[in-house]
């Protein structure tokens, strides 16, 4: 394979900023040796001299990217793995190709072995008919008993809501943090959380110093909506069905949905944009995919600290791959099934008219009315700073765009552009757009995504 990476995008990799400063500060010859690489391009490896006596074996299977090192540090990627990538990319000719050593050949074999062994052990736990029918109706009446509960403590919110709205929003302006928390923790005991979730957001509205009335009525409605659909479920179609139980926060089953459940669509599949954040002390990496034939894609991958995400794709790059996506009206999140090609670098991808994306939009809310962000690739736009210091996108027909954007992204955008139509990627959430990502005669520009 041709790595065509750029540091930037290696720098992506890092754990924290701590880390991503140290492999920088690492990613010299001069603290390496015996640089090398295989013979198909697939794995580099080398030593980097630490505090011990002993140096540090470092490798990367480019093809993941995925690293191994023997320094004794908790992050992953480590600094070494950081610099090892970064050092490959700015001097690719200090590593010649030489035999895998058996410290590099034993850990790629054990990478490549990892899916047999999964399949060694699903086969092994296969179950008889009569162990299969067992477990299905202990399912269904797990799930039943969690419906029940759901139902009684959905049927508590929408009185709470109710009660609300005739008393008058302004009455909540004043309530502290703990009424919303015990409402929350409430639907939490309820088994869902997806709900609890809404209700939190609602504390965040009211700590607003302005504009949060019509926002807080608009939460509300999101909310009561999702509890009068959940209270009428046996009238609703299969994909409305898996809508709301999803907003509740019942999470679909990925062994179910990628034995067949789900739709699976194989293509090749841009990372046309990806942020991280922290939800319940858990890390989540939120990566945007969008397909050569107009599919777009969101694959959620999680971590615990400093652990690597379970699912590592990089912005700006694109993968062949099968993607599965999660049962409802809309597709949009998916599972990675199988990543059939090493990454290659992104070719220029087209998008839509502001009018086309919004009405794609009001298709999509038609379906899910609860939809809380869309993705949109829009062409031809060009970023607008007005009077009142608010940024937009403006198109060739004269139509546009607001963007929730700092000045530094927005004059970032009007750098990269230098005047000139661009294509752009972002998240719109029905009256702002969040931009991720930038296009402009083939090349790719990530965004910084600290919202305002």
């Amino acid at each position: 394979m041709t790595f065509e990476f750029t540091a930037e995008q290696v720098l992506e990799l890092a754990p924290d900023s701590a880390a991503a400063k140290a492999g920088r500060d690492l990613s010299s010859p001069g603290k390496w040796k015996n640089l090398s690489k295989s013979s198909d391009d697939r794995a580099i490896w080398g030593q980097c001299q630490g505090s011990g006596s002993s140096p540090y074996q470092t490798r990367a299977d480019l093809n993941g990217p995925a690293f191994k090192c023997s320094c004794p540090s908790r992050k992953f990627p480590c600094k070494h793995s950081l610099a090892l990538m970064m050092l490959y990319v700015a001097h690719g000719e200090l590593f010649d190709q030489a035999e895998i050593p058996s410290w590099v050949a034993e850990w790629l074999a054990t990478r490549g072995s990892k899916q047999k062994r999964k399949d060694d052990v699903e086969k092994s736990a296969e179950k008889t008919p009569e162990q299969l029918d067992e477990l299905l109706q202990s399912k269904d009446k797990r799930k039943q008993d969690r419906l029940s509960k759901i139902q009684a403590g959905i049927e508590e919110l929408e009185l709470f809501v109710i009660d609300l709205m005739r008393q008058g929003i302004g009455s909540v302006k004043k309530q502290p943090f703990v009424f919303w928390k015990n409402r929350a923790a409430r639907l939490v005991d309820a088994q869902a959380p997806g709900l609890a979730r809404l209700v939190s957001e609602c504390a965040e509205i009211c700590a607003r110093t302005s504009d949060w009335e019509d926002a807080l009525i608009d939460k509300l409605s999101t909310i009561n909506l999702i509890c009068r659909t959940f209270l009428k479920m046996d009238k609703l179609s299969p994909e409305l069905k898996a809508d709301v139980l999803t907003a509740i926060g019942i999470n679909q089953s990925q062994d179910e949905l990628l034995a067949g459940a789900g739709q699976s669509v194989d293509d090749f599949w841009l990372v046309v944009g990806q942020y991280n954040y922290t939800q319940d002390r858990l890390r989540v990496q939120k990566s945007w995919l969008w397909g050569k034939k107009g599919q777009s894609a969101l694959v959620l991958s999680f971590a615990h600290g400093n652990a690597p995400f379970d699912v590592m794709l990089i912005a700006g790059i694109f993968y062949q791959a099968e993607l599965v996506f999660y049962q409802g009206s809309l597709k949009q999140r998916a599972l990675i099934k199988t990543k059939n090609s090493e990454p290659a670098m992104a070719p220029y991808l087209e998008g839509s008219s502001v009018a086309l994306a919004l009405t794609s939009y009001a298709e999509a809310l038609a379906k899910t009315p609860w939809l809380d962000t869309m993705p949109l690739l829009l062409q031809k736009v060009i970023p607008h700073k007005t009077k009142d210091g608010k940024w937009w996108l403006i198109d060739q027909e004269k139509s546009g765009l607001p963007l929730i954007a700092r000045d530094e992204v927005g004059w970032q955008l009007t750098s990269y552009s230098g005047g000139e139509p661009l294509s752009l990627f972002g998240e719109w959430n029905g009256t702002t757009l969040k931009p991720l990502s930038a296009f402009k005669n083939g090349n790719y520009l990530k965004l910084q995504t600290v919202e305002v």
